[in-house]
């Protein structure tokens, strides 16, 4: 960021990594609850460590991959939450199906993160292995759940900032009546 402030002198928004005070859904498949189950706890983790309290934390679960898009609509439309993180583990077989599953999957939820007011996170793993999985599961790799978390905190931050930003532009904006 400090080589960017020497090139650039105009206004920069950015969130901040705190999840105190901010609601969070966890959406998560069941599929591959093995490794999906070691994602949430990332997650969890991650929400903890930035100032989230349990009472703001609710976990949403559906079948697999293919139905997060459509609970993760519900859960935005609902306006409870300030970040939505989802979460599934989807692992290559023999057949095309892993591929329709993880585009439809990754489509339908970057819909929904284009469309909702609460920031929208996707930590979904697309593994040929499962021993790849195990790695971006919290091993090796690090775990993809923390990561996304992370991801939904700090733009949860960033959304609120510049709804404040805007509330803000409107009250310098609206002419004041005499009395």
């Amino acid at each position: 960021m400090s080589n960017l402030r020497e090139k650039f002198s105009g206004a920069v928004h950015e969130g901040m990594l705190s999840a105190q005070g901010r609601r969070f859904a966890i959406v998560a498949a069941r599929f591959n609850d093995f490794i999906v189950d070691k994602l949430i706890d990332g997650a969890l983790d991650a929400l903890r460590r930035t100032g989230a309290s349990d009472g703001d934390i609710e976990l949403f679960r559906c079948p697999g991959a293919m139905e997060l898009p459509g609970l993760v609509r519900r859960v935005a439309d609902s306006g409870r939450f300030d970040g939505i993180i989802c979460l599934g583990a989807v692992i290559r077989g023999a057949t095309p199906h892993f591929d329709l599953v993880v585009g439809e999957a990754t489509a339908g939820v970057a819909r929904v993160g284009g469309e909702a007011r609460a920031a929208v996170a996707y930590g979904v793993l697309a593994c040929d292995t499962i021993e790849q999985a195990v790695e971006r599961a919290g091993t090796k790799a690090g775990n993809r759940g923390f990561d996304a978390a992370m991801v939904a905190i700090e733009m949860a931050d960033l959304y609120a900032r510049l709804g404040a930003d805007a509330v803000a532009e409107v009250g310098r904006q609206t002419p004041r009546r005499s009395k």
